[in-house]
């Protein structure tokens, strides 16, 4: 009679037991009775009857692939052939690199630029770096005149980014960035040299403004004003404030009840109410109490200056009502973009 696996499997055992457990180690034997598992069902044990669902993780099914760093339809691949890839999105970025495409990046969904970023090409027009800006640190192909001719910082070798432009304007301010009103027609060389109907921002040309005040000249400037009018009788303007006794807006104070156009405080910002004279670099005008880099002061009412500068009949707000009807004793200064 045929003896049962059972009744067989007894006898086993206890010879097992006898076999040193260093000779089952080195056989690749389980060291443990309690390791043996009975039999299943025609005679494969229930460990080496189960097998791995798949290849994308413990026991998990093959499923279609997702963007997880897995291999989630078991083809041997990661993150292949996302369904969502190539989608259009916005990239957050600036510029050309606004638009991009959906990809899998690193286990991640990640918009893509479709044009990336790169250094500045100068002259294009373009945001080349993605950064907001527009041939921002490129060297302007004007001199910075509207009507190309300087008369201060007259090198541009040296003053590629500041220049000196004379000319007449009509349109009264300057220290709220005033806008050009004849198509940057002024200049004293151009053919409205007394600046009818031209703001002050006519004289400088496309792709300058007229300097913001000590810091900007300085930022502009190696050698802040020295060297700036070629020629005695110059005064070129920035729209620097001040609030009297000739101190300018070089802080960031901005309490209206302290920062006046008469209140001679230091260490307030530039506002609308801080036109108390025009500051600038020149050879004509008063030397300022505390500038920044700038020399020149217009002292009250552009009494330093003379004509064609005429800051009106407020002590207090020159700046905000200065016109300059004439081509002669300069004009304003203009810093690149």
């Amino acid at each position: 009679m045929q003896r049962s696996i059972s009744t067989m499997r007894a006898p086993f055992l206890q010879t097992l037991a006898l076999v040193p457990t260093f000779a089952l180690v080195a056989c690749g034997a389980r060291t443990s009775l309690l390791e043996f598992e009975p039999l299943g069902e025609g005679g494969a044990s229930s460990a080496s009857s189960s097998s791995s669902a798949s290849s994308s993780g413990a026991g998990a099914p093959c499923s279609e692939e997702l963007c997880n760093g897995l291999d989630d339809d078991c083809d041997g691949q990661i993150d292949e052939e996302i369904p969502t890839s190539g989608a259009a999105c916005l990239t957050g970025q600036t510029g050309p690199c606004a638009n991009g495409s959906v990809f899998c990046v690193d286990g991640a969904l990640a918009c893509i630029p479709d044009i990336r970023s790169v250094p500045e090409v100068c002259g294009d027009e373009l945001d080349n770096n993605c950064d907001g800006k527009i041939d921002e640190g490129c060297v302007p192909a004007t001199n910075g005149c509207s009507d190309g001719t300087r008369e201060a910082f007259v090198e541009e070798d040296i003053y590629p980014l500041i220049a000196g432009c004379a000319g007449g304007f009509t349109v009264p301010g300057i220290l709220i960035d005033p806008l050009p009103r004849c198509g940057f027609g002024g200049g004293n060389t151009g053919q409205n040299p007394e600046g009818l109907g031209c703001s002050a921002s006519d004289l400088c040309a496309k792709g300058f403004h007229i300097c913001k005040g000590a810091d900007d000249v300085a930022l502009h400037s190696p050698t802040g004003c020295d060297g700036a009018a070629a020629e005695p009788g110059l005064f070129f303007a920035t729209r620097q404030g001040s609030t009297g006794c000739a101190y300018c807006t070089l802080g960031d104070n901005e309490d209206p009840d302290v920062c006046t156009g008469g209140s001679c405080t230091r260490g307030c910002a530039t506002s609308r109410v801080t036109a108390n004279d025009l500051f600038g670099c020149g050879s004509v005008g008063r030397r300022p109490a505390s500038c920044g880099v700038l020399d020149r002061t217009s002292g009250d009412l552009c009494e330093a200056l003379k004509g064609p500068w005429d800051c009106g009949g407020d002590g207090y707000n020159e700046s905000n009502q200065v016109i300059k009807p004439g081509a002669a004793g300069g004009g304003v200064l203009c810093c690149a973009d």
